[in-house]
């Protein structure tokens, strides 16, 4: 525990309707990203911190604040919390200009919020905005101004429920960076919800998964994304491979870059656009791996590796299947019948085919 005080620690259990939620979690870190697949829980657990959704039982610390303790009759009403709450929608008033809209909870945020607001409006870039009505407000306008009146509002912990979940990916990579400005200039602590790996590796230090209501990782963002992709203790259709490699050559008339990683595996990737440094990141899905039993032959995927499977996980329709790559683990994503077919189990040789596109440099700007 952090020896300041200033940790943070959810406990919370609710019942509705087939939904069961039974999360813990704790950290150090004030930036932390609640990452899983749609459904997991993840919204709700705001919904229940912000104060719009009642629990069964609770206990949060935000910062070393305690928010909300049910178990010592101490839940206090939304507008008290001073939790600036960021839903997916981000609703605005639409008949108000933006300036309108930021300053509308000043009076709770008094001068404090004041000062926050003037540096949120210039990090956000939503200054040439402020004279629009909101109802005008494109999709990651209109978050940005949602963003700055939870600032303005006097708020002590950000609550940013995939801010850019509405967003195409041209957008995304613009609106992004102001988020991690967000992060670094203004310096509210903040929970940011998101099933992207690539923006939750790039906001926030600290990650914890959650899958059907439970929290299944937590931890340092790398190490935990890197653990869940490869043994699958998160959704299978999310799972997803990520090295760090070098760029060994670029073969621009074909199209395709050679990347190698630590233990001397080469893949073949699509040779624009790739980042400007030698070493970079790239992400696999598991999906977007074709799985054998035998040596496939002449195939049109510019990737065929061969290893040894070390582990296979079954969940309902579909399995992860891991296999050990020259000392490289890759996961691939199969249905139950193709597994069954195919008859791989842990010992068995396996051959696995993908194309270069597959292969993608991984960043905070999220999937192209």
């Amino acid at each position: 525990m952090n020896p300041s005080g200033r940790y943070n620690q959810i406990d919370l259990r609710l019942t509705a309707g087939g939904f069961a939620l039974a999360f813990e979690a704790e950290w150090d870190p004030p930036v932390c990203a609640l990452f899983g697949p749609s459904g997991a829980g993840k919204s709700t657990i705001l919904e229940i911190i912000a104060g719009v959704r009642a629990a069964g039982s609770a206990r949060v610390v935000l910062d070393g604040r305690t928010v909300i303790d049910t178990g010592r009759g101490d839940v206090p009403p939304a507008r008290v919390r001073r939790i600036g709450w960021v839903p997916q929608d981000a609703s605005l008033f639409p008949h108000l200009t933006v300036r309108e809209n930021v300053r509308y909870g000043l009076r709770r945020g008094g001068v404090d919020g004041e000062t926050r607001l003037t540096a949120a409006i210039e990090v956000l870039e939503i200054g040439g905005l402020m004279d629009r009505p909101a109802g005008a407000l494109s999709g990651g306008e209109r978050q940005r101004a949602a963003v700055a009146r939870a600032i303005g509002s006097g708020a002590r912990v950000l609550l940013l429920d995939e801010p850019l979940a509405s967003l195409d990916a041209p957008l995304r990579a613009r609106v992004f960076p102001l988020f991690v400005r967000l992060r670094d200039e203004i310096g509210l602590p903040m929970i940011y919800v998101s099933h992207d790996p690539d923006e939750v590796m790039a906001i926030a230090p600290h990650v914890v998964v959650i899958a059907q209501g439970r929290c299944v990782a937590s931890g340092p963002a790398k190490d935990v994304l890197g653990e869940a992709a490869r043994d699958g203790i998160y959704d299978l259709h999310a799972a997803e491979n990520r090295f760090e490699v070098r760029l060994v050559e670029a073969r621009a008339a074909e199209g395709v870059a050679v990347v190698a990683l630590d233990g001397g595996l080469r893949l073949q990737m699509h040779a624009a656009p790739l980042p400007e440094r030698p070493v970079f990141t790239v992400a696999l899905r598991a999906e977007e791996i074709i799985l054998a039993a035998a040596p496939p032959g002449p195939v049109s995927a510019q990737n065929v590796v061969e290893g040894i499977v070390t582990d296979v996980r079954a969940v309902g329709g579909h399995a992860l299947v891991t296999v050990d790559v020259g000392g490289e683990r890759l996961a691939a994503r199969v249905t139950r019948q193709s597994l069954d077919r195919l008859g791989l189990a842990a010992g068995a040789r396996a051959w696995l085919v993908f194309k270069a596109g597959a292969v993608r440099a991984a960043g905070p700007t999220g999937r192209p």
